[in-house]
Parts: structure tokens; C-alpha cells; sequence
């Protein structure tokens, strides 16, 4: 994959990186986002983030122009701003114009960007539009790459769903490609991939719950960096089918060091039995 035809058009870029309300709407945004986050899963509920320095320190003392990849499991619609706003020093929300610390993150199209008020609220909040069903080759796959190769924090939810039994499921391949794009448009410079993994969010926001519950628990445990040195050579193939291979290999060493957090971490309750019956629509994932 040549640089040339893995990076996006840079009007892309612009339309969707650059803040429509201005830094000082990207810090209200973040910052009163992030506020409802904390009241809910530090006030309401009770969160223990272990290994919280290791996040801190690998998105402060990154090299410039070295990206960070983070990916965790998905059991609840509140994961994200939820577990992504209290897993960061709160000074990072605010400040974000300045510091350049906070996530990026994808959304359904549908589901976060149904009008322009809509638009313009998560984009402010560092969040991209993805198309469902569009697969790994749509333009913002390719925007989120191009942020990761700059230098930037881009988050991921490989699952590409809830996960209504609380285990954590298969991973989709697109995680794989967005390293390889990303390596690619940085010259062969990796992303540092960093897992982490958390439990109970599904008892604060049930599935097809009406409100947040309260009185609950929830653990985060953040991992270290994941090695795909040994892989991620091979993203530079010119031959497709070696491309998705290292795709799919690289997605497997990241389900693997997810899977050993979950080995270490309390259980997500099990939500299965409240799937609804056939004809009903699901919620969609964020």
C-alpha cells in the first residue's frame, strides 16, 4: 500500500479534524462531556482504573509524530464517553485545544450524526462519522488513520459491536488495517497499540435501559503496549493478500493481550437474555 493511496484527501481531513465550533467549543464540549461521565461512574457508581499511569504516560511522552492506539472491550452504549473520560486526567478535556491529548473516536453515521446540530456536537467532541456496512476501505477509516500517523490518539472498539454476554468476542479486521495504513502514511513508523480492558459498565447502562443505574462498581485495567514489530513488516507488501494477512495477524495479537486483561479482570454481567425477539431492532453500537 503506497502513501499515495492509502492517505485520504486532505479537504476530508479538514472538514472533519478541524473544530467547527473553534477550540474553545472543542474544550466546553469535551470538558462538560466529560463532567457528566465523571458524575455518573465516580459519584453515582464507584470506578477503580488500574494501571491509569501507564495510559497517562504513553499519550504525554510520545515521541512527536508517534500515534497511540487504544482498543478495549464493548458491553455497554456509555463505554465511550464513559470509560474514555475517566480513564484521562480531567485537565486533558479542558485543555485539549493546547495539549492535543484526547482521543479520537468513530460513531456510527446514523446513530451520531443524524442532523447538523448533531454533526457539529461530536465532531467538536473528537469523534468521526464511520458508515456501517462500508467496510475497512470507507474515507474515514483512512481519516483515522492519518490522525494516528501525526502523532494523535485515536480509540477503536474492535469488536464493531456490544457484546451482550459480556465476554469479550471476535475482533474485526479493521483494527489490523488501521495500523498498517497508519504505518504506511508515517513512512513505516508504527503506532503504540495499548489494550485495555473494563467490567460492570453493562450494570451502570444496561442494554434498552431507560436511565443510568447507581450503586455499582466498575473496574478498568490498562495493559501493556501490544509488540507487532514482527508484523507490522509485512503491511508493507505489495501484494494485497499479504496485506490482509498481516491485517488479520495483527488483529489476533491484539485480541490476545485483550483477552489475557480479561482473564485478570471481574466478569461483565451477562445481557444475552435481554436480546429482543426477531423484527425488533437492536441498538445500534457506538
Amino acid at each position: 500500500m503506497s502513501t499515495d493511496e492509502a492517505s485520504p484527501s486532505r479537504k476530508l481531513q479538514d472538514e472533519v479534524l478541524a473544530p467547527p465550533w473553534g477550540g474553545l467549543g472543542r474544550s466546553i464540549t469535551l470538558g462538560l462531556v466529560s463532567s457528566f461521565a465523571r458524575l455518573i461512574l465516580t459519584v453515582l457508581n464507584k470506578t477503580e482504573i488500574i494501571n491509569q499511569e501507564r495510559l497517562i504516560s504513553t499519550v504525554e511522552n510520545r515521541e512527536s509524530g508517534a500515534g497511540v492506539l487504544t482498543i478495549c472491550n464493548h458491553t455497554s452504549m456509555f463505554d465511550d464517553p464513559g470509560v474514555l473520560s475517566i480513564i484521562m486526567p480531567w485537565s486533558w478535556l479542558w485543555m485539549d485545544p493546547v495539549q492535543n491529548h484526547v482521543r479520537w473516536s468513530l460513531c456510527a453515521k446514523e446513530v451520531c450524526f443524524k442532523n447538523e446540530l448533531l454533526r457539529q456536537f461530536f465532531l467538536s467532541g473528537k469523534t468521526l462519522p464511520v458508515e456501517r456496512g462500508k467496510g475497512v476501505q470507507q474515507p474515514m477509516v483512512s481519516v483515522a488513520a492519518a490522525a494516528l500517523a501525526s502523532g494523535q490518539w485515536v480509540h477503536v472498539f474492535p469488536e464493531g459491536r456490544i457484546n451482550y454476554d459480556g465476554r469479550l468476542g471476535p475482533l474485526r479486521w479493521g483494527a489490523g488495517k488501521l495500523v498498517c495504513e497508519a504505518r504506511s502514511l508515517a513512512g513505516g513508523r508504527d503506532p503504540t497499540v495499548l489494550p485495555f480492558y473494563h467490567s460492570n459498565m453493562g450494570s451502570v447502562l444496561p442494554l434498552w435501559a431507560k436511565g443510568f443505574s447507581v450503586g455499582h462498581k466498575v473496574e478498568v485495567r490498562v495493559g501493556e503496549p501490544v509488540q507487532l514489530a514482527d508484523l507490522t513488516c509485512r503491511c508493507d507488501s505489495s501484494d494485497l493478500g499479504e496485506q490482509q494477512e498481516a491485517w488479520r495477524l495483527i488483529t489476533e495479537r491484539m485480541r490476545g493481550a485483550l483477552q489475557e486483561l480479561e482473564a485478570q479482570s471481574p466478569p461483565n454481567p451477562n445481557q444475552s437474555g435481554k436480546v429482543p425477539p426477531p423484527g425488533k431492532e437492536e441498538p445500534p453500537p457506538s
